[in-house]
């Protein structure tokens, strides 16, 4: 079973993505605070991290805090889960991940299906135990 910490401010997605990864065999720990993320990274030692961009402080508070959490814990794995393209005009995705700029392992658009996450996170728990 591996452990997954979800960062993001909207409790209806955190909601719905801990069931989606529960059923998937995994164990969930969430966080809704950016700003806690970092130390609730430390207390939970998840093997997998899912990420918003947005908070209600700052619009892309995701993008540094992937840079921040990729300089303190750099083999755990991030999946960038977003709406941001939704409410922006520049587009993001999978094409702008860098390991300067946007260090994730996975970008994906919100609404995810449960397939796909599961897919998605299935294959980078995997990839970090290899």
């Amino acid at each position: 079973m591996s452990k997954i910490l979800i960062v993001d401010d909207d409790q209806d997605v955190v909601a719905v993505t801990t069931v989606f990864l529960r059923e998937g065999g995994h164990e969930v720990h969430a966080e809704l605070d950016s700003k806690k993320a970092l130390a609730r990274i430390a207390a939970v030692r998840p093997d997998l991290l899912v990420l918003d961009v947005m908070f209600p402080d700052d619009a892309t508070a995701g993008f540094q805090l992937a840079r921040d959490i990729r300089s303190a814990h750099k083999d755990l794995p991030i999946l960038m889960a977003t709406s941001v393209n939704q409410s922006s005009t520049v587009r993001f995705g999978r094409k702008d991940i860098d390991p300067d700029w946007l260090p994730v392992s996975e970008f994906v658009e919100k609404p995810i299906k449960k397939k796909a996450l599961l897919e998605m996170v299935d294959r980078l728990v995997r990839a970090k135990a290899a």
